[in-house]
């Protein structure tokens, strides 16, 4: 399916260059699997994803920010964004201007980068049959058009992010099935973010996966200045067996380069912990268990693979506490239609 081109989009040069980088993790599944892999824009670190600053909004719709009502308009609004931005799946690109540490660091410290050019990861979306969109990531307000327009807001990020030079690739896909409403409480009062007592349907996922030609589409390998001597081995046997080149250094590998904990020392970064899991209540269980037990056999097992693959992709490639009870569920649900499906099949053949 073609490309779609949105409003206001700003794109690079075919010849561009870009760099995706990944950590070691990321980079095993890319390419053991040779998917493109697509994030819902909710689950993003910045909280504010395809959101709009207040400011903006009142500005654009004429709220008074001392009136009650506007208040309640503002918050309808902004929890209806935070649903509808739920339909686009992100894949997030650099535009290459010279390498930095600081990247390095964010997103790739003990991986890799993945090279390509803008104009080949056009062609390579084209070949998926999902609506797309590709572009540059705008920062701050000033490019807005005093519209109200979600692909505008999905493709702006705050200034604080601008040395990501960020390429966005977004597949969208919409849930007909979705009212809109699941940020209104019982009393039908507006908040900024869904309710998790209003969950989402099942069939909406935390990601999308799309097969693409690597080979088409990559070009370069470059191996972490922080990596290890065997992530090294690793990266060179995954890259001679996917794309039959040779993996490179990155140019700021040498003898003077910090090493990561004197970089992340120097600028105080704290190395991320895990989030303590937060394990789902015997309520919320028993309504998933509801939920997945009115599907069909396949369904269910289609959506414990995609939880397993989610599984793949966080530290260790280990399930949370959390994965683990909903894992154990789906696992229940499987036996339960498996001894539904026996019985019913026992009361047919009785009469």
């Amino acid at each position: 399916m073609p490309v779609l081109p949105y409003y206001s989009q700003k794109e690079a040069p075919s010849e561009a260059v870009i760099w995706r980088f990944l950590d070691l993790r990321k980079f095993r599944d890319l390419m053991a699997n040779q998917e493109l892999y697509f994030r819902r824009a909710d689950l993003f670190e910045d909280q504010s994803e395809g959101l709009p600053p207040d400011q903006y909004v009142r500005r654009v719709l004429g709220l008074d920010p001392y009136d009650i009502k506007d208040q309640l308009a503002l918050n309808n609004h902004l929890g209806s964004l935070a649903q509808s931005r739920e339909m686009h799946f992100i894949t997030c690109w650099h535009l290459y201007r010279k390498e930095d540490l600081a990247i390095w660091e964010q997103y790739g410290h003990d991986g890799v980068a993945v090279t390509s050019k803008y104009g080949l990861l056009k062609e390579s979306l084209a070949s998926i049959p999902d609506e797309t969109h590709i572009g540059l990531i705008q920062y701050g307000t000033a490019h807005l058009t005093d519209r109200f327009n979600a692909m505008e807001f999905i493709t702006t990020k705050q200034e604080k992010y601008a040395t990501d030079c960020e390429v966005r690739t977004i597949l969208t896909s919409s849930n007909p099935l979705d009212g809109g409403n699941r940020h209104l409480d019982l009393n039908g009062f507006p908040h900024r973010v869904p309710f998790t007592e209003n969950p989402r349907h099942p069939w909406v996922h935390d990601c999308k996966r799309r097969r693409i030609s690597l080979r088409d589409l990559l070009q370069e390998v470059v191996i972490s200045p922080w990596a290890e001597p065997d992530e090294i081995d690793e990266v060179e046997l995954w890259t001679k067996n996917r794309l039959s080149v040779a993996p490179r250094n990155s140019g700021l590998r040498s003898d003077k380069t910090p090493t990561l904990k004197e970089y992340r020392d120097y600028h105080h970064i704290q190395k991320p912990i895990p989030p303590s899991d937060t394990l789902p209540t015997a309520r919320e269980l028993e309504r998933y268990y509801d939920e997945l037990m009115a599907l069909e056999p396949d369904r269910v097992r289609f959506l414990y693979k995609q939880r397993w693959e989610k599984c793949r992709l966080e530290i260790d490639g280990l399930p949370s506490k959390l994965d683990v009870q909903y894992l154990a569920t789906t696992l229940r649900v499987l036996k339960d239609l498996r001894v539904k499906q026996h019985d019913t099949r026992r009361t047919t053949q009785a009469s």
